[in-house]
């Protein structure tokens, strides 16, 4: 737990308030991003307040904390809906007066791949969560970060930004989140607001193998085999190691890098960049 002075634990977290978005998960056999995050930020000290737009994965993640003897106050908003965002943000500033951290591990998929066939409503609803979600919920936490005069801002993307995978809307919202980030770093940095992206590559989390698993019928293992034979390092990843760089990027620790994309992907970026 956190690092160490002189024998002494030290929470890197300590302290701080903590936004997180996609808290829940799908039910599976790994631990999501998301969930993942809630519990690592909480054990290196944070205060939470964690964001699904679904109840039940929400309290699951809730009840994970508690059995380790954290708790999180808990809303039920999507970030899409702009009134949702900013009722999330009165609602951490009304809880703990303020907020240092903005982990945002929103995303969606959905029916997608040739340009051809790709409908308008499936474009339209990646972008909505993908981009224009992105966009609300950082809307509505910079003039908290702005006056406190600090802050850090994730956004959470795929190394599909990048990549040539047949994924035109998601890949395109993702590439396009990028640099929306980066002008968030550019506009920001004299507030004292660091903001970056965590660029994820292929991860064991229950999206990715649920997911492909009900829409293709591909066993599970097999899944995972194909996967892993796609990373350069001949494994996917896991949500705690994503978690890991998500708590890094949230700490002082990280407290000269801004406008940074991060890739976690066991080498995926470099053998497509």
């Amino acid at each position: 737990m956190g690092g160490w002075s002189i024998g002494v634990p030290v929470m890197r977290l300590e302290g701080k308030v903590a936004v997180i978005t996609g808290a829940g998960q799908r039910r599976g056999e790994t631990i999501g991003n998301g969930r993942a995050a809630a519990v690592l930020f909480a054990r290196e000290g944070a205060k939470l307040l964690l964001a699904n737009r679904s109840t039940g994965s929400l309290e699951e993640t809730r009840d994970l904390l508690r059995k380790e003897g954290f708790d999180a106050e808990c809303v039920i908003a999507d970030i899409s809906n702009e009134d949702d965002c900013a009722a999330l943000v009165n609602t951490a500033v009304s809880k703990f007066g303020r907020i240092d951290i903005l982990h945002n591990n929103v995303g969606i998929g959905g029916p997608d791949g040739d340009t051809v066939k790709i409908e308008r409503r499936a474009w339209d609803n990646i972008f909505n969560v993908n981009l224009t979600g992105a966009m609300q919920i950082s809307k509505h936490v910079l003039p908290i970060m702005r006056s406190q005069r600090s802050g850090s801002i994730t956004h959470v993307s795929s190394v599909a930004a990048i990549a040539s995978y047949p994924l035109i809307a998601y890949k395109t919202s993702k590439a396009a989140l990028h640099e929306f980030v980066r002008w968030l770093a550019f506009e920001n940095a004299p507030h004292n607001i660091r903001c970056n992206v965590l660029m994820l590559g292929l991860i064991d989390t229950p999206m990715a193998i649920e997911g492909y698993h009900e829409a293709t019928g591909t066993p599970r293992d097999t899944l995972r085999k194909q996967r892993d034979a796609n990373v350069p390092m001949g494994r996917m990843g896991t949500a705690w190691e994503t978690a890991k760089v998500a708590v890094f990027l949230a700490s002082d620790e990280a407290s000269y890098i801004t406008g940074a994309v991060i890739p976690v992907d066991g080498g995926v970026h470099a053998r497509v960049g």
